[in-house]
């Protein structure tokens, strides 16, 4: 016998509970694969209600993709011919005999529409409640050797046996079959290796139970997949996927099946199988262990492909609870280009990616600047520094303000003229009177931007006083520690370099935006990780992405490493109401291959580097998108 689950893709669905001991003082069984396995009691679920599942358990045996039916249709078809060559394999109507044992109860639906089939013994159809009879958008399947047709008004399929449940996936047009209970059902069609995968739901919470899931063969399946925690009245729980070992594309044959995949007697099938979907497809015509047992030749990417569709359903099923649809869908329309794209994996995308995200759920929200802001919590962005420099590409950046504001960081400055006389206006805007005095800093010059990044780094915990005084050797100098760890401790966890000193915000024209970052040596390379608190998506982080990367490259060459990888870790990010529109112009180009970054060789002293020490080749971009600063 063939691997039927395989074939006619058969699944095993439900959710089971701890079970309550019988009694007071007795103590639980040790935690364990068995910890979830009540599944009934008194004849209905152990449990009053638990939306979520109910939500999941319709989600899974309700989806179907249209676009896969004919490899599953060409793969049944196939094991049809090769059963009874000739034989009829035509599609079973309402009110059809069922040629078996059992018989039908007139279908009322649409059986042209695919749908997948549910399977059901007695109890379980009978534990339904009427107002849901028979479950919707399903081909409903009784089991029962005792239901007589005269008992059941619905319009469903009766059958007598697991045979006339073959016999209707042999004839029948449908996406997939599930086997929903209870437990005789299960348990006879896991000792009959009918079930391919099992979806299983672990509801944590003890309750008293006198029908428990049948025990199976672990060896025989294992846990593929397990999903978010979710939370139901107070009840934790979630969502196993247990799949039947032996299911690889390698070809390893299913345990269970019986077929012999080196039998002579195998007959072999022209491959009638539809067009491979891979793009350029090089693949040779393999036979596959699993392929022999249908009796087919074909290429090893359709094989491929059929396993890569089984993953893609149950991302699918584990996004059941996903809001459907955009937070801010007026702007949806604004993304064409963007939305059109179906894979976006340049690393500039990760970029692109947060602010869609924060333009279409973030959060409406005031801000300091009065401009207002859409914004949300918590990403993260990863650079190759091996590969590229991530300088963005969708809009021309001012890479020279960018250099210059490092080298006046690296050297503690804190004299916003320095940067403007080099028309270098990033930190303009804040050291004006005007901005200086709505941060009480009224005895401050103009442009004397207090103990910022460069002083924290350079001069920690030393007392500033304006910044035109000399602080060589007062506070702490964490740039050199930092040094001085990679190149003699290079595995210490506390290579780290903070801005944020909270005895200074207050002195600060603005307190720093990047806070912290640490470094990680292995391997002779070196990698940076960075933690920014407020991330302005418009203007700030295009230049935070790529002055960091630069500073990793720095400390690498000063360390006679090599870079390897930037981390960005954003907290509050967000984007300006005056940026949108701007961005959305952004969002819809494409980017191009990022350039690469070369600093000059003799240099081997970080604050020896000066501007004419950086090259970037291959620089290719989009023009310039302006944007107003919100200060």
């Amino acid at each position: 016998m063939e691997d039927l689950s395989e074939i006619f893709d058969i699944y095993a669905i439900c959710a089971c509970c701890k079970v309550a001991p019988p009694s007071e003082g007795i103590k639980n069984e040790p935690f364990g694969p068995r910890t979830f396995r009540g599944l009934g009691n008194n004849g209905t679920l152990p449990w009053k209600c638990n939306s979520v599942d109910m939500k999941y358990f319709s989600s899974v045996t309700t989806y179907v993709d249209e676009s896969k039916y004919e490899q599953l249709k060409w793969k049944r078809e196939r094991y049809l011919q090769r059963e009874a060559s000739g034989g009829s394999d035509d599609t079973l109507q309402p009110g059809d005999n069922t040629n078996g044992s059992g018989h039908t109860v007139g279908m009322g639906d649409d059986t042209t529409k695919l749908q997948n089939i549910v399977v059901m013994g007695r109890s379980s159809w009978e534990s339904i409640p009427k107002q849901y009879k028979p479950l919707p958008n399903r081909i409903n399947v009784v089991l029962s050797k005792t239901l007589r047709q005269e008992e059941v008004k619905e319009k469903i399929f009766l059958i007598h046996s697991i045979e006339d449940l073959l016999l209707i996936l042999k004839k029948l047009r449908y996406y997939k079959c599930f086997i929903i209970g209870g437990a005789q059902v299960y348990k006879e069609c896991l000792n009959r290796n009918l079930i391919k995968q099992i979806y299983f739901t672990r509801i944590n919470n003890a309750y008293p139970c006198d029908v428990l899931f049948p025990e199976f063969d672990e060896s025989q399946f294992r846990v593929t997949s397990v999903s978010e925690v979710y939370n139901c009245k107070g009840c934790t729980l979630d969502f196993l996927i247990y799949s039947k070992v032996g299911e690889e594309v390698d070809g390893a044959a299913s345990n269970g099946s019986t077929a012999d995949s080196g039998s002579e007697n195998c007959d072999k099938v022209e491959c009638g199988a539809p067009s491979c979907s891979v793009p350029n497809c090089t693949l040779p015509n393999v036979t596959t262990t699993r392929q022999e047992k249908w009796g087919k030749s074909a290429p090893a990417c359709q094989w491929q492909k059929n396993n890569t569709d089984a993953e893609e359903d149950d991302l699918v099923y584990f996004s059941f609870n996903n809001k459907v649809g955009e937070k801010n869908p007026e702007h949806m329309h604004d993304f064409k280009i963007y939305n059109n794209l179906k894979i976006k994996q340049h690393p500039e995308y990760q970029y692109l990616g947060i602010i869609y995200d924060i333009i279409m759920n973030g959060n409406k929200q005031g801000d300091r600047t009065g401009v207002g802001v859409m914004s949300k919590f918590g990403y993260m962005m990863r650079f190759d520094l091996s590969q590229y420099f991530p300088l963005l590409t969708t809009k021309k950046l001012f890479l020279r303000g960018i250099i210059e504001e490092l080298l006046w960081f690296i050297r503690g400055e804190t004299n916003g003229n320095t940067l403007l006389n080099k028309n270098v206006r990033i930190w303009e805007a804040n050291g004006t009177r005007e901005f200086l005095d709505n941060r009480k800093l009224f005895h401050r010059e103009v442009n004397d931007l207090g103990p910022i990044y460069g002083f924290q780094w350079r001069h920690f915990g030393a007392e500033y006083t304006n910044m035109y005084d000399n602080y060589e050797d007062k506070g702490v100098d964490q740039l050199k520690n930092v040094i001085h760890l990679i190149k003699n401790e290079p595995t210490s966890r506390r290579i780290i370099l903070c801005a944020w000193n909270v005895k200074d915000l207050d002195q600060m024209a603005l307190p720093p935006c990047h806070i912290l970052c640490q470094f990680y040596v292995f391997d002779g390379k070196l990698s940076c990780i960075m933690y920014q608190r407020s991330c302005d998506l418009g203007l700030g982080v295009p230049f935070n992405i790529a002055s960091y990367s630069i500073f990793t490259h720095m400390i690498a060459q000063v360390c006679n490493l090599q870079p390897a990888e930037f981390i960005h870790i954003l907290g509050n990010a967000h984007v300006y109401n005056n940026h949108i529109d701007s961005l959305k112009v952004q969002l819809n180009r494409i980017p191009y291959p990022f350039p690469t970054l070369k600093l000059n060789p003799e240099v081997k002293n970080i604050e020896d580097f000066t501007i004419s020490d950086f090259t970037i080749e291959n620089y290719v971009h989009h023009d310039k998108i302006p944007m107003d600063m919100a200060a």
